[in-house]
């Protein structure tokens, strides 16, 4: 896809809603269906993290367990690989959710009850796991900080779509909901598999060649696959670990079962390395294509529509979170002390909020950052355009800087993130000395390198923007800049 950047005006919306999905600092939950074991979620969690970076370096793994204790649900984190904080710079969670105690009848002593009186319901586990997440922090933030995509099978396809209405009745948006043929099981209660209007994309493979089957869902891009061999309703999660892994011949459960022929059959025109997980906010696949964008919400540059017909609306309780998409900055370099924006969409019911650009050295926000500009702006039911300039721009450097924004609700102080999917590079000035960018290095600019160097540390706040004067660059203006401008001003004119 064309970079918004090369085709639109600043600031045109219609760039934004074409943009890719952020491919940093988010979390993604993988989980199985009825009557499961783990051996194919910790498999397909493993590949996510391993094409994230690599798990316990700069990713980290966990599974949540979902367990029952008298008539409470409870969810306990288990370590798989986890990351140290100085290394942790992609920010990425993925997550495998393990309710296998509680995913059929349940497993307890005489006496039993009659079928489907002993089963927990899917939206029961979601609500828990929720909860869980909103107290669940890395960094001094919530879990919910992040940018999520939700994956499940069968009755676990119904679960995260429990999940993602969860989030959204407390204003959480999920980047992504993936269901791989969903089986909501009435007799145990299941509430039906269905899309919400803050879901950003929601794609659906499913079959009806063998039982248990899934189903079409409305406002999600449906694939509905053919006979894929015996076990057909379990070789929908193999096919889709297959585009996770576009080399693999086998998820874990199995060996030597998946089969190229499964990608020339599915209803996605891409070749197997760009369908399935290609559309994932990691992969940063196209979401806007003739097909894909039936499920992209409409507000957000897709065709999903909300309603009849369509994603069924949540109501957002109050104080709700508030959300940033489809970040995008305008110049991805500049040169040092020069100016740019960054646009974005961001939405917020009921709760105003503050919106905060920063630059970063890697991709993970509880690292901070250097903070280049802000803006205030009311309630927005819906996305809604809007633009940061920058009042600060970072030292020159060849190394690019992450860009990325953090919204907070001013009632709440609740935050989230998303980054814009491309760097931006600040350059060195072509006439190093030249501190007012006139042509020459004459006393106007001596002068200003006298202020500079009196202040020392480029973060000082009296310091100009993007600390022109530090020539080396390294953060102080000292002895060997000077060196630097007073060859400079020997030479007066800039060639």
């Amino acid at each position: 896809m064309p970079d918004c950047r090369t085709m639109c005006l600043p600031g045109a919306l219609a760039c934004l809603v074409a943009s890719a999905p952020a491919l940093a600092g988010g979390v993604t939950i993988v989980t199985h269906g009825f009557n499961a074991d783990m051996t194919w979620v910790d498999a397909m969690a493993n590949a996510i993290a391993a094409r994230a970076g690599t798990p316990g370096v700069n990713v980290t793994r966990f599974n949540l367990v979902v367990t029952q204790s008298g008539g409470n649900l409870v969810v306990t984190p288990s370590p798989v690989a986890v990351a140290p904080e100085s290394t942790f710079t992609t920010g990425e969670f993925v997550i495998g959710l393990d309710w296998t105690a509680i995913d059929s009848f349940a497993r307890t002593p005489e006496p039993v009850l009659p079928p489907g009186e002993e089963a927990t319901p899917t939206q029961n586990v979601a609500q828990a796991v929720f909860n869980y997440l909103e107290t669940w922090s890395y960094g001094g933030k919530s879990m919910l900080a992040h940018p999520f995509h939700l994956i499940g099978h069968s009755r676990g396809g119904a679960l995260v779509a429990s999940l993602a209405r969860s989030m959204g009745e407390r204003g959480v948006w999920a980047d992504h909901l993936t269901t791989l043929d969903p089986v909501p099981v009435s007799l145990f209660g299941d509430a039906a598999a269905r899309v919400v209007n803050t879901v950003v994309f929601a794609d659906n493979i499913w079959q009806n060649v063998a039982l248990p089957s899934g189903s079409s869902l409305a406002g999600a891009f449906n694939q509905q696959m053919g006979n894929l061999g015996s076990s057909n309703h379990s070789r929908i999660h193999t096919y889709y670990y297959g585009t996770i892994d576009p080399g693999a011949t086998g998820d874990g459960e199995c060996t030597s079962c998946i089969s190229q022929s499964w990608y020339t059959q599915d209803v996605d025109t891409h070749a197997r390395a760009q369908s399935g997980y290609w559309y994932s906010r990691l992969a940063g696949g196209d979401r806007t294509g003739t097909q894909a964008a039936a499920g992209l919400l409409n507000t957000l540059g897709g065709t999903a529509t909300v309603g009849t017909n369509g994603r069924l609306a949540v109501t957002v309780t109050q104080p709700a979170w508030p959300n940033v998409f489809n970040v995008q900055t305008d110049a991805t370099s500049i040169p040092a002390g020069g100016s740019n924006f960054t646009d974005f969409l961001y939405q917020s019911s009921g709760v105003s909020v503050q919106v905060a650009a920063y630059a970063s050295d890697d991709s993970n926000p509880a690292h901070g950052g250097l903070l280049l500009g802000m803006i205030s702006l009311g309630p927005a039911a819906t996305p809604t355009f809007a633009s940061i300039p920058w009042s600060v721009t970072p030292p020159a450097r060849s190394q690019p800087y992450n860009i990325y924004l953090a919204i907070t609700a001013n009632s709440t102080n609740h935050t989230r993130y998303a980054f814009d999917t491309h760097f931006v590079t600040v350059t060195a000035p072509a006439c190093p000395g030249d501190l007012n960018n006139d042509g020459v290095v004459d006393d106007s600019d001596f002068v200003a390198f006298s202020l500079a160097y009196d202040l020392l540390d480029c973060a000082d706040p009296g310091m100009p923007a993007g600390c022109p004067a530090d020539l080396d660059p390294n953060g102080v203006v000292e002895d060997a800049d000077f060196v630097l401008f007073a060859a400079a001003y020997d030479q007066l004119v800039c060639p």
